[in-house]
C-alpha cells in the first residue's frame, strides 16, 4: 500500500534545504558579481535573500511533492529521471514567479531584463537541482520496509 512508504523527516528536509541553499548562495554570488561587475557583498546579500525565500519554498514544495508521490504509490527518494525533471522544473517556476519583483528592484532592471536573467538562472538551477537531489538521495537514502515496496522507474 502507498501508506507504507516512508518519507523524509522534518530534520532531514531541513538538512537538504540548508545544504542545497548554502552551496547555491556561494555559487550565485560569485557568478553574478563577475558577470555583472557588481560587488561580491551586494550580490552575496541578494543571493542570501533569494536563498531565504527559496529555503521556505523548498521545505513546503518538497513536502507537498513527496505527499503527491506517496498518494500515487511512488517512493519519493526513488523518483524516475522524468519525474525528477518535473520536480526540478516545478520548483524553479515557483521561484521565478515569487522572486522576479525583488530581482527587478535590487538590480534596477526592467521586467524583461530580470525575466531573461531569471530564465537563464532557472535553467542552470534546474540542472543543479537535479544533480544535487540525486546525490542527496544516494548519500542519505530513506530506508523502506515492507512487501511490495520497490523503486519506481
Amino acid at each position: 500500500m502507498a501508506t507504507d512508504i516512508v518519507i523524509r523527516t522534518g530534520l532531514d528536509r531541513l538538512r537538504y534545504a540548508l545544504l542545497f541553499e548554502g552551496i547555491l548562495i556561494v555559487l550565485t554570488a560569485v557568478i553574478i558579481a563577475l558577470l555583472f561587475d557588481r560587488s561580491f557583498l551586494s550580490m552575496g546579500a541578494l543571493s542570501a535573500i533569494l536563498s531565504l525565500v527559496a529555503l521556505a519554498i523548498n521545505f513546503v514544495y518538497n513536502y507537498c511533492f513527496d505527499l503527491f508521490d506517496v498518494h500515487n504509490g511512488r517512493i519519493p527518494t526513488e523518483r524516475s529521471r522524468p519525474w525528477r525533471i518535473v520536480h526540478a522544473l516545478g520548483f524553479e517556476a515557483t521561484l521565478v514567479i515569487i522572486n522576479l519583483p525583488l530581482l527587478m528592484w535590487w538590480m534596477s532592471w526592467t521586467i524583461w531584463k530580470a525575466l531573461a536573467f531569471d530564465i537563464v538562472a532557472m535553467a542552470a538551477i534546474v540542472v543543479y537541482t537535479y544533480f544535487f537531489t540525486l546525490a542527496y538521495d544516494r548519500l542519505f537514502p530513506v530506508e523502506q520496509s515492507g512487501p511490495g515496496l520497490t523503486p519506481s522507474v
